[in-house]
């Protein structure tokens, strides 16, 4: 059976998926000439589905508090509450373009809310008593490494020691888990089936770091800037020689963890584009939001394909 009480706190991955595709594109306007109506069909499209899904997540939270709580507590899927917040902040981003005001009104609540969740998910990981190594997995950079999102609308709306705080946590936090993460994948048991899309999740700290910075320093590349998109670049061909375990897998809402990272590198190769005007790197940027596009248009097609088989919203036992 399909209730309320088993709709996944990981669907806001999906709000996270689109409002990456969306800024891409909001950027391939501004830098590659594109058309404005694909930003403003992909917005109008983003923000509709973020009020559908939060305000479900809301009447989940109102009538089944219990099932909230066991998501906010279990040692995998608490890592995706801070999806939430990561959504308002994405939104901000994307609503930049097009609605300056409402965009600052999401970023004070997404980094508020997000700061929140920083402190909740490493005080669960100091004071746990139920994690274990085979909990590790690349979904865990969501809470933390999600605080470098919060300058790239930062930069026009407060003070720069707060920018500069929100980024420090962030990439500190990066490299910490970064290597925690790696120590689990190389000397334990690989990842669940569920848990393998998850892997491109390590291309977003590195990506999203770039356009952060890139923000802080108002378009500078230097050699950090340079640094963090390299290892994202890296990471991304390292995953492409990885494809066919991706092939074999069959669908889960963690699909949209290929989405949002994708987005990332698409959005941060049309930033180095407009830096260094290189004919490879505009063509690369063009082959990546072609990909991109590609991806988030299958993962929402095999997303739908799963609601009308009542494949999602159930009990995970199921």
């Amino acid at each position: 059976m399909r209730s309320l009480e088993f709709f996944p706190v990981q669907f806001f991955a999906v709000i996270m998926g689109l409002s990456g595709l969306t800024i891409a594109y909001a950027k391939a306007y501004h830098f590659l000439n594109f058309p404005y109506w694909i930003y403003l069909s992909l917005l109008l499209v983003d923000v509709i589905l973020f009020f559908l899904i939060f305000t479900f997540y809301v009447l989940k939270w109102v009538k089944y508090p219990l099932s909230v709580s066991k998501e906010f507590s279990h040692p995998i899927k608490s890592s995706f509450g801070a999806a939430i917040s990561i959504s308002f902040l994405l939104i901000s981003i994307a609503m930049s373009d097009f609605a300056p005001p409402v965009a600052v009104t999401f970023w004070f609540i997404g980094a508020i809310l997000h700061l929140f969740f920083t402190y909740k998910v490493i005080k669960f990981w100091i004071l746990h008593d139920k994690l274990d190594v085979k909990h590790i997995n690349p979904a865990w950079f969501i809470p933390i490494v999600g605080n470098v999102l919060v300058p790239v609308v930062g930069v026009d709306v407060c003070d720069e020691v707060i920018n500069h705080f929100y980024f420090s946590i962030g990439i500190f936090f990066w490299i910490v888990l970064y290597t925690i993460v790696m120590y689990r994948m190389i000397f334990h048991l690989p990842l669940g089936k569920r848990l393998i899309p998850t892997f491109f999740i390590l291309i977003a700290p590195p990506a999203v770091g770039f356009i952060s910075y890139f923000r802080i320093t108002f378009g500078i590349v230097d050699f950090f800037d340079l640094f963090l998109y390299l290892i994202a670049l890296f990471i991304l061909f390292l995953l492409f020689t990885m494809f066919k375990q991706f092939l074999k897998l069959q669908f889960f809402i963690s699909w949209w963890a290929y989405t949002f990272p994708l987005a990332a590198i698409t959005i941060a190769t049309i930033l180095m584009d407009s830096v260094y005007h290189k004919w490879f790197i505009k063509w690369f940027a063009i082959f990546l939001l072609l990909l991109t596009t590609i991806v988030v248009v299958f993962v929402s097609y095999k997303t739908l394909e799963a609601i009308k088989h009542k494949k999602i919203c159930i009990p995970e036992e199921e």
